[in-house]
């Protein structure tokens, strides 16, 4: 018998097994699980504390960054004026001047600064703590902004003038000392440098310096002979260390001041020494052609520190440029020197001059007028030698025999025929008897008046204050801001005291004796390359 089954049997107007609530009302139990409505307030909440923190770390931060770039920009301006080769000021100084102006002298930790001779270098460092205000809330009571800045300024370009002491002093051993010493200072300063970054003048000087017929035909002078090259300065000449190319300089004459025999072991006894050796060589980087000129450097004459310092000076002037043109067009100096000796207001150049000396300013003589030019009253005889020296005397007796000390009426020699005879001019005369022996026995032997009356007829001292024009200069040169090294090598005390107070200051002066001669070359050559010349 299968069950059955029946289906609940529906009453008019409802629905059973089906429940019934009021309009209105939602169901009780699992309905409170959908209400949304206060969900949204508890994120708004919770966004806006979020936006609240976001927006004060910003402020926090942003018054970091000002501060930050406000001691940085202070750091960076300050450092650049500091490490200025032209400031006069130490580093230290600029950067704290800087830092007071700006209010911000509480923040400055650290200031240093580092300089030589071609370079110069500044180091900063500065911070400052700042009061947060919101990122305390996570724990940051307080942040801090600090910088550092580094400056450093070098010169490129390097212009050296060697003004070295050839007197008669540094014959034998200190020649020979000095010789590999300059050559060693020449090599070193050359290597450091860039091609084409560093010249080199040597300066050779005794009584005199023999700048070269190539240089001295770029100034205002009257060749009157052709043995050797040296101007006459004026005493205002020391006063700067430019030299006028218009005013008229008298060409010195070739003469030797100091002997009273005709006779000549060497050149080295002339007022201006004739030596190729010993002529300037100006604005060279050839270290062969360098070193060539040291080692052919000859010895000999009285010493002229002032005249050594004048020409060395002279050559790093940016004034001479036209003479180094000059030089350019004739072959004796590179063509890419020819913007030498630089503009220090316009060119990153630093400018070395060196002054050496063994001994101190001694007799500097000078040949009178009329006695430096044109035709003289001597007259040599082609064939023998001898000598007459014509005076206008009453009578007919004008000429003077030197050989038997006795006037004649005719000159003295085998024929009589005025051609036979050479009548000197007086640069021949002085390039072939010392000043000395013609006083005595062409003058004093034949007329009245005393060998020593005769002689300061024919030949002066050049009375001046050497030693003052020595300073002169240095001061001119020192304010064109070139530095200057001072060597006193075995040298007396007032020697050493000139060329120390040449110098740029005590550390600039080096005294060296025997083989420390060597070891102060070496200092200042490295000095002047402690960085490695670059562009």
């Amino acid at each position: 018998m299968k069950p059955e089954f029946k289906l609940p049997t529906a009453r008019k107007g409802r629905l059973h097994c089906q429940s019934r609530q009021a309009p209105g009302r939602r169901p009780s139990g699992l309905g409170f699980a959908k209400r949304e409505d206060g969900s949204l307030l508890i994120l708004g909440l919770m966004l806006f504390v979020i936006m609240s923190m976001m927006g004060g770390l910003a402020i926090d931060l942003m018054r970091y960054e000002q501060r930050r770039t406000l001691l940085q920009q202070t750091l960076d301006r300050s450092v650049l004026a500091g490490a200025a080769m032209s400031q006069k000021l130490t580093g230290q100084a600029v950067v704290t001047d800087y830092f007071a102006k700006a209010g911000l002298s509480d923040t400055l930790d650290y200031v240093d600064m580092d300089k030589g001779d071609n370079y110069r270098i500044v180091t900063a460092t500065a911070s400052s703590k700042l009061d947060t205000y919101f990122m305390h809330m996570i724990g940051i009571k307080e942040i801090e902004a600090d910088g550092d800045a580094v400056a450093e300024q070098r010169v490129s370009n390097i212009e050296v003038s060697m003004v070295l002491d050839i007197s008669g002093s540094m014959y034998g051993s200190r020649i020979d000392k000095l010789r590999p010493a300059a050559r060693e200072f020449i090599t070193t300063v050359l290597a450091a440098a860039e091609p084409g970054h560093v010249s080199i003048s040597i300066v050779p000087y005794n009584a005199q310096v023999n700048v070269g017929k190539s240089i001295m035909d770029s100034f205002n002078v009257d060749d009157n002979h052709t043995s050797s090259y040296c101007i006459q300065l004026p005493t205002s000449a020391y006063l700067s260390n430019d030299i006028s190319t218009t005013t008229k300089m008298v060409h010195n004459a070739h003469f030797d001041p100091y002997s009273s025999y005709y006779y000549y072991s060497s050149a080295t006894s002339f007022n201006c020494s004739p030596e190729s050796g010993n002529t300037v060589t100006a604005v060279n980087n050839n270290e062969t052609t360098l070193h060539n000129a040291i080692n052919n450097m000859v010895v000999g004459g009285n010493t002229s520190i002032n005249i050594g310092v004048k020409w060395g000076a002279y050559l790093l002037n940016h004034n001479a440029n036209a003479v180094i043109k000059n030089l350019v067009t004739a072959k004796k100096v590179i063509d890419g020197f020819s913007d030498r000796p630089m503009d220090p207001l316009t060119e990153d150049v630093l400018k070395v001059l060196i002054v050496m000396t063994d001994g101190q300013n001694t007799s500097d003589y000078v040949i009178n007028d009329p006695y430096n030019s044109g035709l003289s009253n001597i007259y040599v005889n082609k064939k023998s030698g001898a000598v007459t020296v014509y005076f206008n005397q009453s009578g007919n007796k004008d000429w003077y025999w030197v050989s038997s000390d006795k006037f004649k009426s005719t000159l003295d020699g085998s024929t009589q025929t005025m051609s036979d005879y050479n009548q000197l001019t007086w640069p021949e005369v002085w390039a072939k008897y010392p000043v000395e022996y013609v006083a005595k026995y062409f003058y004093s032997n034949a007329v009245s008046g005393s060998s020593s009356y005769w002689e300061g007829q024919f030949r002066s001292w050049n009375y001046y204050d050497k030693d003052t024009q020595l300073q002169d200069i240095c001061t001119a040169a020192k304010s064109q801001n070139i530095v200057i090294y001072g060597i006193g090598f075995e040298a007396p005390d007032d020697g050493r005291t000139q060329v120390r107070n040449c110098a740029s200051s005590t550390a600039h002066y080096f005294d060296a004796s025997g083989l420390e001669i060597s070891t102060a070359f070496r200092a200042i050559a490295n000095n002047i390359t402690q960085l490695r010349l670059t562009q």
